[in-house]
């Protein structure tokens, strides 16, 4: 089992990209979001291993006075050849970019390589597990009607995965605690 913590998108986007999870598995090409049963997200670390309450009670500190954070998935990419992933890209953002690695630091145990601070690339995983042809139809199928999704990241969810089992969720207010008036 592995352990990931990440960010739920607001339903519009997530329905958004759910839908575009189902075109796939009906062209055919993947499937592997859906048979996640996981909702669409922004995975800010993954870890092979955890001491899951210290974590916990770290990820409580950490998000205690963050907000909501604007989001906008801006086009469709992969990881290249051979990486058998394409994804919605995440438009650049400090505020995320900030809470990324404020959470690597509060847990303070090593994530795996590609969600470290400095090399991490935010996105939401639209199909996994692809041959590089079906990543190409993959574009051919979601380019007919793409357009940029914007939103927010309303929830943190911290998960053990796969299957996945939720541990702990934050509710992110609109409004953080700190700015917030009696």
């Amino acid at each position: 089992m592995a352990f990931a913590l990440s960010l739920l998108l607001n339903p519009e986007i997530a329905d958004a990209v759910s839908a575009r999870w189902t075109r796939l598995a009906d062209a055919g090409l993947s499937k592997s979001m859906l048979d996640l049963n996981y909702p669409p997200h922004v995975t800010l670390a993954v870890y092979d291993a955890l001491a899951v309450d210290a974590a916990v009670a770290s990820l409580d500190r950490a998000f205690d006075n963050v907000g909501q954070i604007p989001v906008t998935l801006t086009e469709f990419s992969t990881f290249g050849t051979g990486s058998g992933v394409c994804y919605a890209a995440s438009a650049s953002s400090l505020d995320l970019t900030r809470l990324h690695a404020a959470t690597i630091a509060a847990i303070g145990e090593i994530c795996r390589p590609h969600y470290r601070t400095g090399i991490w690339t935010p996105h939401c995983t639209l199909a996994t597990g692809m041959s590089d042809a079906e990543m190409s139809r993959a574009r051919d199928v979601l380019a007919t009607d793409w357009r940029p999704l914007t939103g927010v990241f309303e929830t943190a969810n911290q998960v053990e995965f796969v299957p996945v089992t939720d541990i702990k969720r934050w509710i992110l207010p609109a409004t953080p605690r700190s700015t917030r008036t009696p």
